[in-house]
């Protein structure tokens, strides 16, 4: 049996409030993350964090104090199929204006952030953040009209100049994140192939920071896409689906963080337990007389006194272990 337009409601109501759950753990860890690094780009990430979660947590709160109007409301339920109605008319409701106004505002700075995190990759060049740039502009341009047709008070779901200014936000929006983040993946990408010999080990870092970018960046554009889809094929969930979309765009960047400050910290453990205890080097020097080099203790991070201290054995065989 399909789902009407007030169930479908509670269900996102409630799916939004299942991942503000998760987004206040990532906020958590995200400010672990970041007061424990302090990087040079600490106070910009801790002001985009916080804002996000805010606009999350506000959304969520009044997405709940919709539901509790739509389904409680004598005024609403005693109407038939009054709650439908509700959800479907919501043109000049000031409650549903406040929060589509935060879902459009919490994808802005969603991609905000996104397009400067191309800017630091790209070495602060401004120019190769012009395309990006220009399409972030308008969808802010677009999407504040979406929300602006829905002042009217004949505005609903289905209405020919929402559905229009809608799905041209939400193209623009895939548009801007599938770019942007193209575009970061690509500039990590270069920088390694270019400087393989350099980079090393830290190769693979970089392939899992580009696959890291990729994933999040799919994460917001597959759930865009789900509600284009629909919106496109006159399914008015879409729109509802706006209550999900508000939360992961705030999951999207919060995710980057607290992975990278995970595998940040793996690096600290591993070189903190690589380095304390010492290298056992012996070397046995294979002539006539058999006669053994004494063992040396290596102190960390000593490898070249090491390697200096083996090429002085003239020849023989040269048996290394290390313990």
């Amino acid at each position: 049996m399909a789902q009407t337009l007030a169930q479908m409601s509670l269900t996102c109501a409630w799916l939004e409030a299942v991942l503000l759950g998760i987004n206040c753990m990532l906020f958590g860890g995200c400010i672990f993350v970041l007061t424990s690094i302090r990087g040079p780009s600490y106070r910009v990430l801790i002001f985009a964090s916080a804002f996000q979660f805010t606009l999350a947590a506000t959304h969520a709160a009044l997405t709940f104090v919709q539901a509790l109007e739509a389904f409680t409301d004598p005024i609403i339920t005693s109407q038939p199929d009054g709650t439908n109605n509700y959800y479907f008319n919501s043109g000049g409701n000031g409650l549903n204006l406040a929060i589509l106004s935060i879902y459009v505002v919490n994808t802005y700075a969603q991609e905000l952030l996104l397009l400067w995190r191309l800017f630091v990759v790209c070495n602060h060049r401004i120019t190769l953040c012009i395309l990006p740039l220009s399409l972030w502009i308008t969808h802010c341009v677009v999407g504040s009209m979406a929300v602006y047709q829905f002042t009217a008070k004949d505005a609903n779901a289905l209405k020919s100049n929402v559905v229009t200014f809608c799905l041209s936000g939400w193209g623009l929006e895939m548009t801007v994140n599938v770019t942007t983040s193209a575009s970061i993946a690509y500039r990590l990408w270069r920088t390694g192939r270019r400087n393989a010999d350099i980079l090393g080990q830290f190769t693979q870092k970089l392939k899992a920071a580009i696959f890291m970018i990729i994933e999040c960046g799919a994460l917001i554009t597959t759930c865009t896409f789900v509600m284009f889809v629909l919106w496109a094929g006159g399914n008015p969930a879409g729109l509802i689906a706006a209550s999900i979309a508000a939360q992961i765009a705030t999951i999207t960047p919060l995710l980057i963080i607290v992975r990278v400050g995970l595998d940040t910290t793996a690096d600290k453990i591993n070189a903190r337990y690589s380095t304390s205890r010492p290298l056992e080097i012996n070397v046995i020097r294979s002539q006539s007389s058999f006669r053994d080099y004494p063992m040396h203790i290596i102190p960390p991070n000593s490898e070249t006194d090491a390697d200096s201290s083996i090429a002085k054995a003239e020849g023989g065989h040269k048996s290394i272990s290390v313990l």
